[in-house]
């Protein structure tokens, strides 16, 4: 079971799935956002428990709970080859490395899902998961993104065997985002800030790339870079 916390989270989860239980804050069921909160968990007979608010600040992990936290199954995630098999075409897979900030993996969700992203990887240890601070941050992003927890270097071993080009994004990288072709079926692999990309990783990248900086501050947080990339895809995509 995992918790959905905060008004637009719980939402959002709400238009995709029946949690098993809504506990409400005693005092909230007013604000118009929870008042839609509730006429949706009543359409789905979602049980639906009206609580003392101190109960929430116990429960909630993410500390932003607004006086919502939805109780839901963990989202069915599919394997990498199957996403391989069930999309064809200009498939977009995003790989991350050394990511241990809730909020970045929140915000790359959330971008993801906007981009039409059809997976994140994440390896099986060593990364942060999807937390509550994570699907908060999402926005909804983290029920409707495949987020895949296995080797990174297994997943690119499969993703070169089915083709798809794999883009590293690095500030050292030899090529400006923009002038990489990032049409087709690709991969991106990013890295937190503190450590980045392990070498190992991005000695198997068919290319890498930089996001050039104009000011004093070297590189971008990694939800930023990944919603540069990933928008500049789109662009391509529109003009190709």
């Amino acid at each position: 079971m995992i918790q959905v916390e905060g008004r637009n989270p719980v939402h959002e989860a709400l238009k995709t799935t029946k949690p098993e239980k809504l506990l409400i804050a005693e005092g909230t069921q007013e604000h118009p956002k929870t008042e839609e909160i509730l006429r949706l968990a009543h359409e789905q007979d979602t049980p639906i428990e009206i609580v003392p608010k101190k109960r929430l600040d116990a429960l909630s992990q993410s500390r932003h709970h607004q006086g919502v936290i939805a109780l839901i199954q963990p989202p069915k995630t599919p394997t990498l080859k199957t996403i391989l098999t069930q999309n064809q075409g200009d498939i977009t897979i995003i790989l991350l490395d050394r990511l241990y900030d809730p909020m970045n993996l929140g915000s790359i969700l959330r971008t993801a899902e906007a981009t039409g992203v059809d997976a994140v990887i994440i390896p099986k240890k060593g990364s942060v998961g999807l937390t509550p601070a994570v699907l908060r941050a999402s926005m909804g992003g983290g029920l409707h993104v495949p987020l895949i927890r296995t080797s990174l270097f297994q997943a690119i071993k499969l993703l070169k065997q089915e083709g798809v080009t794999l883009i590293g994004v690095t500030p050292t990288g030899p090529t400006d985002y923009y002038n990489q072709r990032l049409t087709g079926p690709i991969a991106l692999l990013l890295g937190g800030e503190d450590r980045g990309i392990n070498p190992s990783l991005l000695d198997r990248c068919d290319h890498t790339v930089r996001i050039p900086m104009h000011g004093h501050i070297t590189s971008l947080n990694v939800g930023a870079a990944a919603a540069v990339i990933l928008y500049e895809r789109i662009r391509q995509l529109a003009t190709a």
